[in-house]
């Protein structure tokens, strides 16, 4: 039995397709997808001029040295 050319070179390729697949698929299964994390806002005081983070997605926050209540830098 006489093979051709394309068939040499296509159940090879076939294979490793298949194969990255299925890894992909494993992989896929093992790890489900995270949600992407919030992004921290940026607040600046307007008394000490301490930069600070916060998680929380409010309108104002309190400074952590002062206790003034800051609105978020625009980015």
């Amino acid at each position: 039995m006489r093979l051709s050319y394309d068939l040499l070179f296509l159940i090879p390729l076939t294979a490793q397709l298949l194969l990255l697949l299925a890894a992909a698929w494993y992989y896929r299964r093992r790890r489900p997808l995270r949600a992407a994390p919030r992004r921290a806002l940026i607040f600046r005081c307007t008394r000490c001029w301490k930069i600070y983070l916060d998680q929380r997605r409010i309108p104002l926050s309190r400074c952590p040295v002062c206790s003034v209540l800051n609105e978020p830098i625009k980015r």
